[in-house]
């Protein structure tokens, strides 16, 4: 990053805040905090900005208009000068604004009046039992009478409780009418009114709100606030219909205006970083490294000559500029979950592109079927389609949205994945495997034996590569940064780690011993190539014409104390460093074993819907690409103790159940698992984050476009 320092005269204020608009990376340093200066007062046109803008979004609230997305064809404004942008938004508060705010007080009006119909309405429902008049209901000279509902429980103790305070004069009546509710009326002497309150609230009865003005017998009244109820609902229909052809007419008009206030608003707001003297103004900020000279050149061609600028590596701590991230838009839903576990910072290496392939790479060794993987990838293109349409799929629904990319490479992974373990919505017996070794079935009908343990050396072996890339990512990082000691902290650990990996798979896994051998010799590890052939002398690995002894002091004793000096130099914090090396060379690599389980819990979940009552088969025909099959014409299996060969077939009930619960749950589990393994296996080699995102000045247009940067047959378009 690099710091710009602009120097204008003070007429030139607007221009040099469009050029910085313009530009859109230029992230203001607080100049005037530094240097001490009082904040200036706003002129009275910028004070006029805040005030409309709150009438304009009452205007974009009422006619219910959506700023948040993309309309009609924007709308050519000139802004050159903040009166021109009043000026504009004026024209139309005063054309709409009288008529709105009319309209709103009508339909504010109607409801409130629809609303009262309705619960006299309700009231006179409910005392229709007790055919009273309501126009008794209230307090006079001699009487005090009122009417509610109540549990049914507690009207014996009501009627009991009001006869003994009144001594038996009052005139009560009740009648059930839901389970559980009974409504009743009383009547008793006005002087008894304040002990009957009391006794009312004690035992839970909800007084009727009768309102004023109401008088007649219940079914009257229920007529009569049902028609007033109807001609207030065609009122109010009306109304609405009045407001959408508002809205119609001039909805762009004024979404136009709220836009072009908002981005005045920030306008305003912005100066606040800007430092002023009494002919000039200073305005200072980060910018990418790069983009200097665009920025030179957009300040020159709105300001002209009166302008100086000048670009400064910062001396100071690197870690108080902000990060700017660089990556493709593709794989903004990747840069996320990065920047979810924290910003980069300047000593760190951005790991978003990375981790765009290997995310969903580990996702789909987990989740590896072919059908359900389908699914998401549809999901993914859904989401990104709707995205791309404007549309808004709510704050649950819009993770998916904001993550449409990165589901369908998972989609596309999870894929690849089930072609290469075969599996089509949970069932084995669809696709064949293109990775033999994992065939479920042998040809004797007879589950695999094996298929377990190639799966868990696979898992490891994957685990092991992403903890090597991770350990190669820290030592190329610490050489950029000259950082030399820690560089050799990180060449000493991958140093170490693939001696100790070659150690487990060129000699052997299951004894140490091995290891301090004198006499024998060392076989290379190659990933993958290994995998159904054992270990050491396999026929795969390439003989090391050394004894293991001397194969673990050198690959491993010694880079292990390399190791534990140079990271002890460097005090605590390095005797911490070697630590967490020491302890992560064996539980970080064998917590990659959750690829191998949650795949296994993949396959037995599917192998149960699979199993339910076989209501309605699909079977496939045999499909082979460039002699490749991937629908056999047939799979063994075993009835009776005996191997038969049957058609490549699907249950369809057990997929289609399986898929639901299997889908959401283990995929949920899978994504959780992927993200920890990257978070805390992988993150810990290399990424530290703490650092702070790029926050420039920008401003987004979706409904205006400034006429400064608009051709004129293009303005006369718009217009």
């Amino acid at each position: 990053m690099v710091i710009a320092k602009v120097v204008s005269h003070r007429d030139f204020e607007r221009q040099v805040v469009m050029a910085l608009e313009e530009f859109g990376l230029f992230e203001f340093i607080d100049v005037r905090q530094q240097v001490g200066l009082s904040e200036v007062k706003r002129s009275r046109e910028e004070e006029t900005v805040f005030s409309v803008l709150d009438r304009c979004s009452n205007l974009v609230s009422f006619l219910k208009l959506d700023v948040r997305h993309h309309g009609r064809l924007p709308t050519v404004i000139d802004d050159t000068s903040l009166s021109g942008s009043l000026d504009y938004v004026g024209g139309v508060i005063k054309s709409v604004e009288p008529e709105t705010l009319e309209l709103e007080k009508s339909i504010a009006s109607a409801g409130l009046e629809l609303e009262r119909q309705r619960g006299t309405r309700d009231i006179a429902v409910s005392l229709k039992p007790l055919r009273l008049d309501l126009a008794r209901i209230g307090t006079t000279e001699y009487t005090f009478t009122t009417a509610g509902v109540l549990p049914t429980a507690h009207v014996t103790q009501l009627q009991w409780s009001l006869s003994e305070v009144t001594e038996g004069a009052l005139a009560f009546r009740s009648i059930a009418v839901r389970k559980g509710v009974s409504v009743a009326s009383i009547s008793v002497p006005v002087d008894r009114k304040p002990a009957v309150l009391r006794i009312l609230s004690a035992l839970g009865f909800e007084t009727f709100e009768v309102p004023e003005k109401t008088a007649g017998r219940p079914d009257e009244i229920v007529k009569a606030a049902e028609e007033r109820m109807a001609d207030l609902e065609r009122e109010l229909d009306q109304l609405e219909s009045k407001r959408k052809s508002i809205a119609n007419e001039w909805g762009q008009r004024v979404i136009a205006a709220w836009e072009i206030l908002d981005i005045e608003r920030r306008r305003v707001e912005v100066k606040s970083f800007f430092a002023y003297t009494e002919h000039s103004l200073k305005a200072w900020g980060w910018i990418p490294e790069g983009t200097e000279e665009r920025l030179e050149s957009l300040l020159r061609e709105r300001v002209g000559t009166a302008i100086e600028v000048k670009f400064d590596r910062p001396d100071f701590a690197e870690e108080e500029s902000p990060t700017y991230l660089t990556n493709p838009s593709f794989m903004k839903a990747t840069q996320g979950v990065v920047t979810a576990y924290g910003v980069p910072s300047k000593h760190d290496i951005d790991p978003t592109k990375l981790m765009f392939i290997s995310f969903p790479l580990i996702f789909g060794l987990v989740f590896a079927d072919v059908g359900q993987g389908f699914i998401i990838l549809l999901i993914g293109l859904g989401a990104w389609r709707s995205t791309r349409k404007g549309q808004d799929w709510g704050s649950t629904l819009g993770y998916l949205q904001t993550g449409a990319q990165g589901l369908m490479m998972m989609g596309v992974f999870a894929m690849l994945g089930g072609f290469l373990f075969g599996s089509f919505f949970g069932s084995e017996t669809v696709i064949e495997p293109l990775w033999p070794l994992f065939v479920h079935t042998l040809e004797d009908g007879k589950a695999n034996p094996y298929r377990s343990a190639h799966m868990l050396k696979l898992s490891i072996e994957i685990g092991v590569i992403h903890i090597t890339l991770g350990i190669l990512l820290s030592l190329y990082n610490k050489l950029k940064h000259h950082a030399y000691r820690e560089a050799m902290v990180s060449l000493s650990y991958v140093w170490m780690y693939l001696g100790f990996v070659n150690l487990v798979f060129g000699v052997s896994y299951n004894s140490v011993n091995s290891w301090f051998s004198s006499a024998g010799a060392v076989y290379m590890w190659i990933p993958f190539l290994g995998i159904g052939h054992g270990t050491g002398n396999n026929g795969i690995y390439p003989m090391l014409p050394i004894s293991p002894f001397i194969f673990t002091l050198a690959a491993f004793i010694v880079p292990f104390v390399l190791m534990a000096v140079t990271s002890m130099k460097g005090g605590m914090d390095g005797a911490v460093i070697f630590l967490e090396n020491s302890i992560g060379t064996i539980s970080h690599t064998v917590s990659y074993a959750r690829i191998f389980a949650l795949n296994t819990v993949h396959v037995i979940l599917s192998s149960i819907f699979m199993s339910l009552p076989a209501i309605f088969v699909i079977y496939f025909p045999q499909i082979s690409i460039v002699g490749v099959n991937i629908v056999p014409a047939g799979f063994w299996t075993e009835v009776a103790g005996e191997p038969v060969l049957i058609s490549p077939q699907m249950p369809l009930l057990g997929a289609f159940i399986g898929s639901i619960i299997v889908g959401v749950l283990e995929g949920l589990l899978a994504f959780m698992h992927t993200l920890r393994l990257h978070f805390v296996e992988w993150f810990s080699k290399f990424y530290h984050a703490g650092g702070v995102a790029f926050a420039p000045y920008h401003v987004s247009r979706l409904h205006t476009v400034s006429s400064k940067v608009v051709p004129a047959t293009q303005t006369q378009l718009a217009t």
